[in-house]
């Protein structure tokens, strides 16, 4: 089993890339997804969040760890081992397909890329991101910049990443080079 961790920036495209290979038949996990599950879920999170927080609200929590570098961390080195749980489950139930994918927004500031065999890099141009940003979650320019430079810089990820995939055209040019990616993937088995 090849393990192939997807990332990118906000509004690059991953989530759309991660739909076409899923609906490719491929496996794909998505981080976010597990966050928000274990949010809702998590006993154990849910305690701590209480204990930490007094709250168990992400809007209430993200309002107070953004401004706090110490919380933030406090609270990563708490619910990055829950997620790396969810993850090894994926991985375990997983284990008789040829390739699995894992998608990590945070995947190189998490550290979790070297749980990984190869990593993509799904790319877009920042002006792009920006007004698909502005347009999908209803931002400012100004309100979507600061979350553009709240990442790591895309150029500094592409140089770790094994493969990049530019995303600056339309969603059927994606699914093609979804496409052509898995062709790419098999020349390595």
């Amino acid at each position: 089993m090849l393990k192939i961790a997807i990332t990118g920036n906000i509004a690059s495209g991953k989530s759309l890339f991660e739909n076409h290979l899923k609906a490719l038949g491929y496996k794909v996990l998505c981080l976010d997804n597990v966050t928000h599950f274990l949010y809702e879920n998590s006993n154990t999170l849910h305690s701590f969040l209480l204990k930490k927080f007094n709250t168990t609200s992400r809007c209430e929590i993200a309002a107070v760890v953004f401004k706090d570098p110490s919380l933030k961390k406090e609270l990563e080195d708490f619910i990055y081992p829950l997620i790396l749980d969810e993850m090894s489950r994926f991985f375990e139930e997983n284990k008789g397909e040829k390739f699995v994918f894992v998608s990590a927004a945070l995947l190189y500031e998490a550290g979790f890329d070297k749980y990984f065999d190869k990593t993509v890099l799904i790319s877009a141009p920042e002006k792009t991101r920006l007004q698909r940003l502005m347009v999908r979650n209803n931002l400012s320019e100004a309100e979507a910049m600061a979350r553009i430079k709240s990442q790591q810089p895309e150029a500094k990820k592409a140089k770790k990443a094994d493969f990049v995939i530019e995303n600056s055209s339309d969603t059927s040019v994606l699914k093609n080079k979804a496409e052509e990616f898995i062709t790419s993937l098999n020349t390595l088995l």
